[in-house]
């Protein structure tokens, strides 16, 4: 039974850090931005016919179609260009670079501390800490 106890109050205390994560501005701003690209006409219609194109070029490889290929490649190409030219997408996809390093190093200190609390083996030696030499500091 305390087991449960000690499994539930680490639930609460996960659950609390990542509310206050979400306050975070790196957050915030994915948030933000995320919204903003799911709401643009402009970028949902780019979407749906890079979607498109993809499908017939599909059918272009599968029917042996090889100039029809080339075309749609190129228009492929292009709509993707179009895509991610957009400022508002280059901005989301800075946002999502920044999560990503912001989890990142979420990841690396909790390996880092719990490896440090519990000895765990990693795999052929044992070690102390998470071994990245990242910002927990361990090596």
């Amino acid at each position: 039974m305390e087991q449960a106890l000690v499994k539930e109050r680490i639930m609460e205390r996960v659950y609390a850090f990542a509310e206050k994560l979400s306050h975070v501005d790196e957050v915030q701003r994915f948030r933000h931005v995320e919204k903003v690209v799911n709401e643009s006409p402009r970028v949902q219609q780019l979407i749906e016919e890079i979607k498109r194109t993809q499908k017939e070029l599909v059918h272009a490889e599968h029917y042996a179609k090889p100039d029809y290929k080339r075309y749609l490649e190129q228009r492929l190409k292009e709509l993707n260009e179009t895509l991610s030219n957009m400022p508002i997408v280059r901005e989301y996809q800075q946002s999502q670079v920044e999560m990503n390093d912001l989890l990142q190093l979420i990841q690396n200190v909790m390996a880092c501390e719990i490896s440090k609390k519990l000895n765990v083996e990693t795999g052929g030696e044992v070690r102390m800490g998470c071994g990245s030499g990242g910002p927990c500091g361990c090596k």
